[in-house]
């Protein structure tokens, strides 16, 4: 799996390496600034942030017909005690949320 990086954040930091140089090698200014035309050049991908939630099976939110309902933190999606009793659910399968018990997003 490819990892997700900020191209800004990249750019920034060689940036930084340039701006300071005024008495450095004219190859080590060449090479920082094919690394940033490299970058800007990089294609993009279709990403989305991971959202990250938990379960809530306290047992304090019920289906009309009374049969306890365990429910996601961030949607409020609902699976019975027998659906989530039966798999592992590492996602809810309404949102998208990964069930790995927090909201902070890392």
């Amino acid at each position: 799996m490819d990892d997700l990086i900020s191209r800004k954040a990249l750019l920034e930091k060689l940036d930084k390496w340039i701006n300071p140089c005024v008495n450095c090698e004219s190859e080590f200014l060449s090479g920082i600034a094919t690394a940033i035309s490299e970058v800007e050049a990089a294609p993009t991908v279709d990403a989305a942030p991971v959202v990250h939630g938990r379960w809530d099976d306290s047992g304090r939110f019920k289906f009309f017909d009374c049969d306890i309902a365990v429910r996601c933190s961030m949607c409020g999606g609902c699976l019975t005690e027998k659906e989530y009793a039966e798999s592992v659910w590492n996602f809810c399968p309404v949102c998208g949320a990964k069930m790995d018990g927090g909201n902070d997003n890392d």
